[in-house]
C-alpha cells in the first residue's frame, strides 16, 4: 500500500517547486491569508514527517491551494485518515455530500466515522424564505438509527450558496452542538452534533436543529437535501414570506450535489404560502425543491 504520507508530500513538494516559491515566503503569504503556520509545519508537511490531519488544518490547505494555483480540492484528496485508508474508501456518499472532498476530510479529523453507523429513517426540511427572497433558516428534524453499539456523534454538513453567508447552527432536541468548522471562503459548515447518551445498537432516536443565514442574503431559488442511505420518508418543504410567492415550484432529485439541475422534475403546488414535497423510500441521491420568482 502507499504511504499516504509519502504521497501528500511529494504532491505538495512538486506544487511549491512548481511555484518557486521557499518555505519562509510560503509562511508569508500563508500568514497575510490569515492562516498563520510555522516553517517547521511545513517543513514536516514537505518532508512527509507529518500530515495536516486537524480540522483546521484544511483552512491551510485551501489557501495553499490558492497561493500555488492549484485547483480546489488538489491537495485536500491527497490527504488520508490515520489508518491510511482513503476517503473514497470511506466515504463513498462525497458525490452527494456538499463539497464532497473537503468535507469528508473534516468529518474523518473530527473523529466522526458516519459511513454505516447512523442511518436516516426520516427526514424532514422546512426551509424560512422572507418578504427580500432571501433565506432566514432551515429546521430539521431526523429520526435516526443506531447500527452500532455506543454511537452518539454525527455531523451535519451545509453549503451556502450565498458567498460569504454567516451560517449558525442551534441544536433545538436530541442533541447538543460539539465542534463547528467553518470554511467561510468556501460558504461551508460542518458541525459535530452529539446525542445526549450513548445509544444502543437498533435504537430509534429523534433530533432537530436550525441552521440560520445572515443578512444580505442572494436571492433563494430552491432547497437541496442530499442523502447516502435510502430513507422512509423524506420531506422538503418551504414557506415563503405571503406578500412574496414564487410563479411555480418543482421537485427533481439528481445523481451528485455538482449536477446543475435534476434529470426530471414534478410540479409541486402552492398552498397558501407553502410548498411541500415527500418522497418514500427514497433511495441515495440529492433531493431538491426550485423555485421561480416573476
Amino acid at each position: 500500500m502507499t504511504d499516504p504520507t509519502t504521497q501528500f508530500a511529494d504532491v505538495l513538494t512538486a506544487a511549491i517547486q512548481a511555484r518557486g516559491l521557499s518555505l519562509e515566503r510560503l509562511r508569508a503569504r500563508l500568514e497575510a491569508g490569515g492562516v498563520p503556520v510555522s516553517i517547521a509545519t511545513l517543513s514536516y508537511w514537505q518532508s512527509g514527517r507529518s500530515l495536516p490531519t486537524r480540522a483546521r488544518s484544511y483552512h491551510t490547505l485551501v489557501e495553499l491551494e490558492k497561493i500555488l494555483n492549484l485547483e480546489p480540492g488538489h491537495l485536500t484528496r491527497h490527504t488520508h485518515t490515520a489508518d491510511g485508508r482513503t476517503r473514497r474508501e470511506l466515504f463513498e456518499w462525497q458525490r452527494v455530500v456538499p463539497l464532497g472532498e473537503l468535507s469528508t476530510q473534516i468529518i474523518a479529523d473530527l473523529g466522526i466515522d458516519m459511513q454505516g453507523q447512523l442511518t436516516r429513517v426520516t427526514v424532514q426540511d422546512l426551509l424560512e424564505v422572507d418578504a427580500d427572497r432571501a433565506e432566514t433558516s432551515i429546521e430539521v428534524r431526523v429520526v435516526w438509527r443506531a447500527e452500532r453499539q455506543g454511537l452518539h456523534r454525527w455531523a451535519v454538513v451545509n453549503e451556502a450558496d450565498t458567498a460569504d453567508s454567516e451560517q449558525a447552527i442551534e441544536p433545538l432536541f436530541g442533541c447538543s452542538l460539539g465542534e463547528v468548522v467553518e470554511v467561510p471562503e468556501r460558504n461551508l459548515l460542518v458541525a459535530e452534533m452529539v446525542a445526549p447518551r450513548p445509544l444502543q445498537r437498533g435504537e430509534l432516536f429523534t433530533c432537530a436543529y436550525r441552521l440560520s443565514f445572515g443578512t444580505g442574503q442572494d436571492e433563494s431559488f430552491r432547497l437541496l437535501r442530499a442523502i447516502s442511505d435510502p430513507v422512509k420518508a423524506l420531506s422538503l418543504a418551504v414557506r415563503f414570506a405571503p406578500s412574496s410567492l414564487p410563479t411555480r415550484v418543482h421537485a427533481g432529485i439528481q445523481a451528485e450535489m455538482e449536477d446543475d439541475q435534476p434529470t426530471t422534475t414534478i410540479p409541486v403546488p402552492l398552498a397558501r404560502n407553502e410548498a411541500q414535497f415527500v418522497w418514500t423510500d427514497a433511495k441515495p441521491g440529492v433531493y431538491s425543491l426550485h423555485w421561480d420568482w416573476d
